[in-house]
């Protein structure tokens, strides 16, 4: 139970952490040659729960889709939060959400003893700071000759940051251990869905095989900053290896189940198959060595 993590936690708080990886305002001059590359984007503003972002380091694709310039990464090893990249399949919640992130409450479904917890609970279970690569399953899809569907991402949809949380299994532990036949792990997110909508048809919600508790965290920091609604605020489930949609935002339910989730983002969405090929029951797992400005997978593409 006592699974903390205080001396990297330290660490990333002082200047010789974060601040210093990071080194936000620097570019090398490979990097600032490469701003002659970025291809100029037709002005859009960036929303209300983003507008605290640098706009001069981002292509505001819509409200929901906002990538960083390759030109605006940097040289440090820490994606500054201010160009990190954003991307919602619906609309977030209200900001106000994130003005007492304490009070958010998880319910914890699949365990001995189903209950659950807020924000402030969570904190008292144990403490990890998680770096990692945060990338979306389209990142590069610009490049793809096949053309596929969907926001046309270049090589700004990922980033490198730093999330601090509570370890699953931590959690899993204090909640008296797994139930019986669970095969996935399931997080629903916090958006609002409209009455009348059935919602399976929309909704946020994403299964994963049952190993990736060995390393997934319930993330209150980024960076070493409060979890901003803009970046899943003010909890979010994070799975080092997996795609951007996996680690779901704004997360309300954890759950460990037998089945995968029957929403159509689970089923019908986010699958990848060899190229002219419908989609199949592929899980978005990328391994755990990844580049941030990678190129992209030319055997495979998303399926949307």
């Amino acid at each position: 139970m006592e699974h903390v993590n205080l001396s990297r936690r330290t660490w990333l708080q002082s200047t010789g952490g974060i601040v210093g990886m990071a080194s936000i305002g620097t570019l090398t001059p490979l990097s600032a040659a490469l701003a002659a590359t970025d291809k100029p984007a037709a002005a859009k503003s960036l929303p209300d729960y983003a507008s605290w972002k640098n706009a001069d380091s981002l292509i505001v694709h819509s409200a929901n889709t906002i990538e960083t310039k390759r030109s605006a990464f940097g040289n440090g090893l820490i994606t500054p939060l201010d160009r990190l990249f954003v991307r919602n399949n619906i609309s977030p919640p209200a900001l106000s959400i994130t003005e007492e992130p304490d009070a958010w409450e998880l319910a914890v479904e699949g365990v001995k003893n189903p209950r659950s917890y807020t924000v402030a609970e969570l904190k008292t279970m144990g403490v990890q700071a998680l770096p990692m690569v945060l990338q979306c399953s389209g990142n590069g899809r610009a490049y793809f000759p096949e053309k596929p569907s969907g926001t046309q991402w270049t090589v700004g949809a990922a980033g490198c940051i730093v999330f601090t949380g509570v370890p699953v299994k931590d959690l899993i532990e204090a909640s008296g251990g797994l139930a019986e036949n669970v095969d996935y792990m399931t997080g629903t997110g916090g958006e609002e869905i409209p009455e009348g909508i059935d919602p399976n048809t929309i909704m946020l919600e994403r299964s994963v095989p049952i190993a990736a508790i060995e390393d997934a965290i319930l993330a209150w920091e980024i960076n070493g900053e409060p979890l901003p609604l803009a970046h899943g605020g003010p909890l979010r489930l994070i799975i080092p290896g997996y795609t951007g949609v996996n680690n779901v935002k704004y997360i309300k339910q954890l759950a460990f189940t037998k089945d995968q989730s029957p929403a159509n983002i689970q089923q019908n969405s986010y699958r990848l198959s060899p190229v002219g090929e419908q989609g199949g029951l592929i899980s978005l797992r990328f391994g755990k060595c990844l580049l941030s400005h990678g190129l992209p997978i030319r055997v495979m593409k998303t399926i949307r």
